[in-house]
């Protein structure tokens, strides 16, 4: 009889772990809550027919279902781990609170320039389990993969041959009760190491791993040294030229290195790399303004290095919908940074009131779109600024995504920009 697999959320890795299992043979069932799958209902009845159980990222441990499966004690294993025991090439995995993405398609580009066979996966957007199906499932390919926390939860079965662990800060406390939980979610990628397996680490992350494991293990702290010849090698208007993507190239320049991969790969690809949507990149100038859309900063270490980027005085966009954390030390750490904050949705009040204790032009709006309206306005009045659209929060109390947020800013900077033509 056929191994029996129970795949759990009808998303993206869900419907991509169906279709791997039934492509290797396995009997498999799509359990989801919305309808997108097989079934919408699942019990303690109905674990007795599976024999492993594989979750998307959107289940918590505290969500019913897994609990079933958890105390099972059968196989449970997130989508990752599960489509990397089909996977015949080499596995690098790419965490951390933010820079992943970058990184991620950074190295998958320097691995193509060099002639090899690469494929980015994971939480970048795009299943580990199509990736399998896929022609590029071959022994001398590399998938890179990006894991969150949430994919790093259940990592049975994962086995890596490199890790970059970029950064590690306060997020997803919505759904971790504390920093050590969030930490304790990612390092089980640590573990996932083969014996011969390299890490790479950034000085954030390190101070952690050393704080909750004692010592730094296999892990390497990336180097400077290493990476500023190819730094000063790079093109002006490279991206990896200014903060933070610099780090993320450093992080990426330690791997190539300890690959023993050569160095032109890399600095080709760094020249012609081009940002993922909503990530810091200047809509537009208007007057003399610049408008920066950064949607995708959704947490606090993210808005924050977005802030610290930008030369010139700084109206802020920030709020949306809260995720945990400390407000009090968030708006300490930022206001140094900000001329004029512009805050809507959820969060605006409560933020507003721990921004006001260190600033005085601190401004609420419930909707988005007054938010970025009065932004404008604000910075219409100061000379040489920059209105920056780094929320910090997530999106999910007014839009559907960080990807609508960004693209409703755009969209309002470049009809104001018309408007000015016009005049």
């Amino acid at each position: 009889m056929s191994e029996r697999v129970a795949i759990f959320g009808g998303g993206l890795s869900g419907q991509g772990a169906r279709r791997l299992a039934r492509a290797k043979g396995l009997s498999a069932a799509l359990f989801d809550e919305n309808g997108r799958g097989d079934s919408s209902s699942f019990d303690a009845e109905a674990v007795a027919g599976f024999d492993r159980f594989v979750f998307s990222p959107g289940f918590p441990e505290d969500h019913p279902w897994r609990r079933l499966c958890e105390a099972s004690s059968k196989i449970c294993c997130s989508e990752i781990a599960f489509a990397a025991t089909y996977w015949k090439g080499r596995l690098i995995g790419v965490t951390g609170t933010n820079g992943k993405t970058t990184t991620t398609q950074l190295l998958q580009q320097a691995l193509a320039c060099a002639g090899e066979i690469s494929v980015a996966a994971g939480n970048i957007g795009h299943a580990l389990s199509e990736a399998v199906l896929a022609e590029s499932n071959q022994l001398g390919a590399t998938a890179i993969v990006e894991i969150s926390s949430f994919q790093a939860e259940l990592a049975e079965g994962l086995e890596l041959d490199a890790l970059i662990w970029t950064n590690f800060a306060e997020d997803h406390l919505d759904r971790y009760s504390d920093m050590q939980s969030y930490f304790a979610a990612k390092a089980h990628l640590l573990d996932c190491l083969r014996p011969e397996g390299i890490c790479v680490v950034g000085p954030q992350a390190a101070e952690w791993i050393e704080r909750e494991q004692g010592d730094l293990g296999s892990a390497i702290v990336a180097d400077e040294r290493i990476a500023e010849p190819l730094v000063s090698t790079l093109a002006e208007d490279s991206v990896f030229k200014r903060p933070p993507f610099v780090e993320n190239f450093t992080l990426a320049a330690n791997l190539w290195h300890l690959l023993d991969h050569p160095a032109d790969c890399l600095i080709e690809a760094a020249n012609a790399f081009d940002l993922a949507d909503h990530r810091l990149s200047l809509v537009t100038e208007i007057g003399g303004v610049r408008f920066w859309n950064d949607s995708k900063a959704t947490n606090f270490h993210a808005a924050l290095a977005a802030l610290k980027s930008i030369d010139g005085p700084i109206v802020w966009i920030g709020g949306g919908q809260s995720k945990g954390g400390d407000l009090n030390a968030f708006a300490e750490a930022i206001a140094p940074s900000l001329t004029v904050a512009v805050l809507y949705g959820e969060v605006a009040e409560a933020l507003a009131e721990a921004l006001s204790a260190s600033m005085d032009s601190v401004h609420t709006f419930g909707s988005f779109k007054d938010a970025v309206m009065a932004a404008a306005e604000h910075a219409f009045s100061v000379p040489d600024s920059n209105v920056l659209l780094s929320p910090g929060f997530a999106s999910f109390d007014q839009f559907s995504s960080y990807g609508a947020r960004g693209k409703t800013f755009i969209d309002m900077v470049l009809g104001l920009k018309r408007a000015d033509e016009l005049q």
